[in-house]
């Protein structure tokens, strides 16, 4: 349970994270965007942004480091079962994170399932370990 706590607490810190730099660019991109006075570019680029914003976050930082800025705060990382992670796997598990109710259903599906983690971390062949445990292994050989 208290991995899950701490796994939840990541994903807090990130969202605020991507919604801060979502709505940043939101901001900027309105004043371009309002030039040219199309209702419905107004209306769906902020959708466009926060989905952008939060596959780019999520992909790159677990692809190039094995953590987001809240794996980093929470002392969690995410690989494979070698300790490999790919640009692909990153934004195979993260497709979930867009909206809310895919997640909770991943979750969910992940439970019933009886899988370690989520859906999309098993399709996508990772798990998010402990700082604690990398540092059982490495010591171990």
């Amino acid at each position: 349970m208290e991995h899950f706590v701490l796994r939840a607490k990541a994903l807090i810190i990130d969202a605020v994270i991507v919604t801060l730099f979502s709505m940043l660019i939101d901001n900027i991109l309105y004043i371009i965007l309002s030039f040219i006075n199309n209702q419905t570019l107004l209306a769906w680029y902020p959708t466009v942004v926060l989905i952008v914003v939060t596959m780019l976050y999520f992909t790159i930082f677990e692809a190039k480091t094995n953590k987001t800025l809240g794996k980093k705060m929470t002392h969690l990382y995410v690989s494979d079962e070698e300790g490999y992670m790919s640009y692909k796997k990153a934004f195979i598990r993260n497709l979930t994170k867009i909206y809310w109710i895919p997640l909770i259903f991943d979750i969910i599906i992940g439970k019933v399932l009886n899988y370690p983690s989520r859906l999309f971390d098993k399709l996508a062949g990772t798990d998010v370990y402990s700082d604690i445990e990398l540092e059982e292994v490495e010591f171990e050989e």
